[in-house]
């Protein structure tokens, strides 16, 4: 099921789509069949069938009910050994084994998502996780989160953790031509949806605190689409002293993502709720230094490379910035730590472990 690959590709898509294109690369042609919603253009030479929504589905609902009522008809006529949800929920009526990955239950927190979404996502998500035969979770902390808070699950979930796009392995190159933020002075940088769950506003005005305490030259980048309940951070954004040193660059393509890191002296990620966090891993690989939360997964996927404080303490989120910016000898350390650790997440890897499951699933 591939139908997060829509414009524009953010997480779960980059998720779904490297997935699949390490997996296609271990199987005969047209072995692996991707369900879309639209017509996918750039599948990058994925050895794979396509297939493709017989009508528009312009919004949840109608994606909701084409995978809910066509995709288990596909599935039948196509004669699966398995089908994978890369996305939380899966067709109930599916004539085959069922694997579906969880990436986080933020959903369950009604501060960061909308209700009727909420309820959509709980209803549906409970139910796919007792159809199906194997659980993925990309982190242990969302394993931990599953088994929680759905019992029936425990001896069902299994840990993957997801891999790295290599076009953030190769950061001499990435830094040709400069980043998409360059300027005359030195930024740090957050990457990520502009909602609540981000913890925006607190990191705004932390990095106020850092600067002026300081008087560093240093910008904030914010590098990201406008998401749900977005006012508080524009009004943060709007009362800041430090409005003229804090740019906001919109969705920025994954192909310019690379740039965009390897110009930061720093990847400030304050998140509040994270399944995994893809800006850490990414950060790393293109040898910046990380600040990211104490809580959640984040420090699981940092793995020790990173400066890790608690996001709802401003004071401890200034303190971190200005740590890594006034001390080279820190900054150069968790570059090199963070390299190793951003070496060890592979979708090579993630690729085979997947497998193995759909294994375990077909049984």
């Amino acid at each position: 099921m591939a139908r997060s690959l829509r414009p524009p590709i953010t997480g779960i898509g980059r998720y779904t789509f490297n997935l699949a294109s390490s997996i296609a690369e271990h199987l005969e042609p047209d072995v692996l069949t991707l369900y879309v919603t639209r017509e996918v253009k750039d599948l990058r030479g994925i050895r794979c069938r396509k297939v493709v929504a017989p009508v528009p589905t312009p919004h949840e609902v109608f994606r909701a009910a084409w995978e809910q009522t066509l995709v288990p008809y596909s599935a039948r006529r196509d004669g699966l050994d398995v089908f994978h949800s890369p996305n939380y929920t899966l067709p109930l009526g599916l004539p085959c084994p069922s694997v579906v990955t969880v990436h986080d239950l933020a959903f369950l927190d009604r501060r960061f998502h909308k209700a009727r979404l909420r309820l959509y996502l709980t209803l549906l998500t409970k139910m796919s996780l007792r159809r199906a035969d194997r659980i993925i979770a990309v982190s242990d902390y969302t394993r931990r989160e599953v088994e929680r808070h759905f019992p029936f699950t425990v001896g069902k979930v299994s840990v993957v953790y997801s891999g790295l796009d290599p076009a953030f392995r190769n950061g001499s190159s990435a830094v040709a031509g400069g980043p998409p933020a360059a300027s005359d002075k030195p930024y740090v940088l957050f990457v990520g949806s502009l909602e609540p769950r981000k913890n925006l506003p607190r990191l705004i005005r932390a990095f106020e605190h850092a600067m002026l305490d300081t008087g560093l030259p240093h910008e904030l980048v914010l590098c990201g689409p406008w998401g749900w309940r977005y006012r508080p951070v524009k009004e943060a954004l709007a009362r800041s002293p430090m409005r003229q040193r804090i740019r906001h660059l919109g969705y920025v393509p994954s192909a310019d993502l690379p740039s965009l890191y390897a110009g930061a002296d720093l990847l400030a990620y304050p998140s509040l709720d994270e399944g995994f966090g893809f800006p850490v891993i990414e950060a790393m690989a293109s040898g910046t230094p990380v600040l990211t939360s104490d809580r959640s997964a984040l420090p699981e996927v940092a793995g020790g490379a990173a400066v890790t404080v608690t996001p709802t303490d401003e004071g401890a989120i200034a303190k971190g910035i200005v740590s890594v910016l006034s001390d080279q000898d820190l900054a150069n350390s968790l570059v090199e730590r963070g390299r190793e650790r951003s070496a060890e997440f592979t979708w090579e890897r993630a690729a085979a472990e997947t497998v193995e499951i759909y294994r375990q699933a077909v049984g």
